[in-house]
């Protein structure tokens, strides 16, 4: 075995090759998607194009229809995975060149093109299916394969490649419609505090919550140790004899035991300080022939009883 480790050097020069065809082989699904894009009628999206003043340039809405597609081949219905895809994936960055999109761009482009890119998602899929792909990437969603010789059922194929092409399309809307309320129309949602984005001072940031997490960690454990020690010195109090609960207590008066305190006194001698017996606190009911106070009520001496 190795005496070490690969190295890891994130400050090298070339990460990847310098030209993007190189990044992937040949055979890999995002040229293909590339080059089927290509060859699709895209006039749709030019024809509304707003070209040629002054400003800053748009994207070109085959560069976006492409990752909508490749998208789509692999199931990622939200225009902001596809943005942090664009950043992340090698795929993505290489059908977007590295210029990358902002969620709010494709959301946008989503919505003004929706009949024309659901049009040219089903002739992706069309296209694929004739060129004998039996799955676009993770496309049929429902299990449904497609065979190589789709075009002698070519209608029903298309319709049911429509069908996917239009439950795509609307679970993205319906996403990014979902995080746009929970996150806000212009956040991508995964954004870190503003004061980690530095990375001169994010190590001190990084070491000053490590630092919070242990205090909070000793507080807690000398907390726990202090409730400890309360409980061990209760413990000890029950466990410590005393002389109403030995051997000779539970015995009781005449039987070599302790006579029982009388009014007032504690077991221990000592008097109660004033506290009041529970029996004495309660009215002693009058003897025969008293008269029990009660107005309108009827009294009973010794010759018998007498109505007022």
């Amino acid at each position: 075995m190795a005496r070490d480790y690969r190295p890891v050097d994130r400050e090298q020069e070339f990460l990847l090759p310098p030209s993007m065809a190189d990044w992937l082989p040949d055979d890999h699904l995002v040229w293909f998607v590339i080059a089927v894009v290509g060859r699709l009628d895209t006039s749709a999206f030019h024809a509304t194009a707003k070209r040629g003043g002054v400003g800053r340039r748009g994207y070109d809405p085959e560069m976006l229809l492409t990752l909508f597609v490749y998208a789509m081949a692999h199931g990622v219905s939200s225009s902001r995975r596809i943005e942090r895809l664009c950043l992340t994936d090698v795929a993505f960055r290489i059908i977007c060149a590295q210029d990358i999109p902002d969620h709010t761009v494709l959301a946008r482009f989503r919505q003004r093109h929706e009949a024309a890119l659901t049009d040219l998602l089903t002739e992706s899929l069309v296209l694929a299916a004739e060129l004998g792909m039996v799955s676009l990437g993770v496309v049929a969603f429902d299990g449904t394969k497609i065979a190589a010789n789709a075009s002698k059922d070519a209608n029903r194929t298309e319709a049911h490649l429509r069908k996917l092409a239009e439950k795509f399309v609307e679970e993205t809307a319906q996403t990014d419609a979902a995080d746009d309320a929970r996150f806000g129309a212009d956040r991508r949602g995964d954004e870190p505090p503003p004061d980690l984005r530095d990375r001169t001072r994010r190590g001190e940031r990084i070491t000053a919550a490590l630092e919070q997490i242990q205090s909070r960690r000793d507080a807690a454990e000398q907390a726990g140790e202090g409730r400890a020690e309360i409980a061990r010195a209760y413990d000890a109090a029950v466990a410590r004899p005393h002389p109403w609960r030995g051997p000779a207590a539970r015995r009781g008066p005449g039987r070599g035991g302790p006579s029982t305190p009388g009014p007032g006194a504690s077991h221990s001698g000592v008097p109660l300080g004033g506290l009041a017996r529970p029996d004495a606190i309660r009215r002693r009911a009058p003897p025969v022939g008293e008269s029990s106070g009660a107005a309108g009520g009827s009294q009973q001496g010794p010759a018998g009883p007498r109505r007022l």
